[in-house]
């Protein structure tokens, strides 16, 4: 059976003469029914989104303290549960958003931890349970009543469930008194709000209207002294008009000696500008030449037997001329044939077979005639028919004879370029270079092997 007696407390609210009077009514009558019960009762100011004021009933009377605790200084959970943003910023959803939190969410009950914000509304004991219940005219927040204890689990839901309709009581009896008291309806609230809107968008049309008048105002005296100046103006250039023709014919001429003189030292420096590019090319192919050139000459400076030695070379001048195939064939002691004694991308067991006679074939003939031949293109003119072996990736070759004092050593092939590009002159110069230093090296380790054989 419920402790509360709903008749009594709503004889005893309705008889009370002021707001106060209903105040010190419910809270007096949550003390008798629970002693260890503790209620306040802060109301809530929505202009200031803040609690203004707190009653309570400690000592047998009514004690009020004003105040001002922001609801954002509130345990979160408690503003998440009754003061839900969109609530109050958003005026059209408000109502329905209001009837339906306090329909649905009637009771906060705050965790321990969240005393030490929740204690300016509250009794001031060292509470151990508490509820927080809101207080509401129609969709508007009235305040919080606030029921603290210092007994642990002091509100089961049996309890909860009995406080409701008292709050509900009181809040109609707090409402009635409020508007009594002349208390603004949202109505009127938005009335003169709508009103005080109007009156300060009048004002600032006001100002801004005597702002633009003065701007005009004082537009027009400029323009006037503008308007005199530019007759002034007008009546000098009127004077002068033939000099300053004169003066811009004269002008005219000047600039067509101008642009010729431009035009031409453009040409010359188009011409300069292709001069200095093809010397930094030059600089740089010679650059190029000589770096490779070193590199030739560290290769041979190291110890090696021929064998070792002409290995190592065509390895090297595959990586240094970017070439896939690359042989170096030798002349055999009659001078009449040629035989592979190095080479890379050809088949072993045909390279070792091969065997060309002096004068064969594009090998031969540049060994007959000791002299290099070099092929960009088909279209090139060349002594020697190609071959026309499938193998090859592009018709560019460079064959160089390795020559030592008038006598024939062999030959250095080179085709295949990467990518199936031609042979540039760069290459040529350079192939030419290392025949001529390979031709000194294996001709002089052949000559230090005839004398140390006669030494011996």
């Amino acid at each position: 059976m419920s402790k509360f007696h709903l008749r009594d407390i709503s004889e005893r609210l309705t008889s009370s003469l002021d707001l106060e009077g209903v105040i010190d009514q419910l809270l007096a009558y949550l003390r008798a029914v629970q002693p260890d019960w503790h209620p306040t009762l802060a109301f809530y100011e929505g202009s200031r989104d803040s609690f203004v004021r707190v009653y309570a009933r400690e000592h047998g009377r009514l004690e009020r303290r004003d105040l001002v605790v922001p609801v954002d200084q509130l345990p979160a959970r408690l503003v998440r549960k009754f003061f839900q943003p969109s609530a109050f910023f958003n005026a059209d959803g408000r109502r329905s958003f209001l009837a339906k939190l306090f329909q649905t969410n009637p009771v906060y009950e705050p965790d321990r931890f969240e005393a030490v914000q929740l204690n300016p509304l509250s009794a001031p004991i060292p509470w151990q349970s508490s509820i927080c219940l809101p207080l509401a005219d129609q969709d508007d927040l009235i305040g919080l009543l606030i029921i603290t204890s210092p007994r642990k689990n002091a509100f089961p839901s049996q309890s909860v469930g009995e406080i409701i309709p008292v709050k509900s009581l009181a809040a109609l009896a707090i409402a009635r008194r409020l508007h009594a008291a002349g208390r603004p309806t949202p109505e009127s609230r938005h009335a003169e709000e709508h009103t005080r809107q109007a009156a300060v968008v009048m004002q600032e049309r006001l100002r801004e209207m005597e702002s633009r008048y003065q701007a005009l105002a004082e537009d027009h005296g400029q323009k006037d002294a503008q308007l005199n100046q530019l007759a002034h103006d007008l009546e000098s250039l009127n004077g002068h008009r033939d000099a300053y023709r004169d003066e811009l014919e004269r002008v005219k001429q000047n600039l067509g000696a101008l642009e010729e003189q431009s035009s031409s030292a453009a040409t010359h420096l188009n011409e300069a500008y292709a001069q200095l590019a093809g010397v930094q090319t030059n600089n740089t192919d010679m650059r190029r030449t000589l770096d490779f050139l070193r590199d030739v000459f560290q290769v041979l400076a190291r110890e090696h037997d021929e064998q070792g030695l002409t290995r190592t070379l065509v390895a090297w001048f595959c990586e240094q001329f970017e070439v896939e195939r690359c042989s170096l064939m030798r002349a055999d002691e009659q001078g009449t044939g040629l035989k592979i004694l190095a080479q890379r991308g050809l088949d072993p067991k045909i390279a070792g077979a091969v065997r060309v006679r002096v004068g064969q074939g594009v090998s031969g003939w540049v060994a007959h005639h000791k002299r290099p031949l070099f092929v960009r293109m088909r279209q090139d003119a060349s002594p020697v028919t190609a071959s026309g072996v499938d193998s090859y990736n592009s018709d560019s070759f460079i064959s160089v004879p390795l020559v030592h004092k008038e006598r024939l050593l062999g030959v250095l092939n080179l085709s295949n370029k990467r990518d199936g590009a031609p042979f540039d002159d760069l290459d040529f110069e350079r192939a030419m270079l290392t025949g001529s230093v390979l031709a000194l090296a294996i001709g002089g380790q052949q000559e230090r092997a005839r004398v140390a054989v006669r030494a011996a």
